[in-house]
């Protein structure tokens, strides 16, 4: 398994949508929320997207993240096949993500995701994943996402 490191990897907007709405659409559990993921797969065009491959060349998982501000970069959008959990992609695109990040300047990686209060145990691993990956809890908001989907802010030095 290989993550390709293009930068600009996926140039063409169509492609990266595509991209999107095949992982996002293999991973109901945490985007069932159809308006929210029609959201991601529109937006992703306008976002650097970081693709992982298996060894036939399929796309497995995506990271896609944009700028926050000049000190932080977003982990906007991600997710890796259902097949593929728990075999270390998603492991290897954050390892590319913080090293791309740290070459652009970035001080911080922050992501939003659903807090531990839900008890949703999707997100429950979503979060074990961030934690293992070096983030720490930086604020929780009952109000970002909406009152029955409280977001957690996590956020990495680098």
């Amino acid at each position: 398994m290989e993550v390709l490191k293009e930068y600009n990897n996926i140039n063409n907007a169509h492609k990266k949508q595509e991209i999107a709405k095949t992982i996002l659409r293999d991973l109901p559990e945490w985007f069932g929320l159809e308006e929210s993921t029609l959201e991601y797969i529109e937006t992703v065009k306008d976002y650097l997207m970081i693709v992982a491959y298996d060894n036939d060349d399929k796309v497995i998982g995506f990271y896609s993240v944009r700028e926050e501000n000049i000190d932080v970069l977003d982990m906007y959008v991600l997710g890796v096949l259902k097949e593929y959990h728990n075999k270390g992609v998603g492991s290897l695109l954050q390892e590319f993500v913080d090293k791309y990040a740290l070459s652009k300047g970035y001080k911080y990686l922050m992501v939003l995701t659903l807090a531990k209060k839900a008890n949703n145990k999707e997100y429950l691993l979503t979060r074990n994943f961030y934690l293992k990956m070096n983030f720490s809890d930086f604020y929780q908001n009952d109000d970002i996402f909406d009152k029955n989907n409280p977001c957690q802010i996590m956020i990495k030095q680098l």
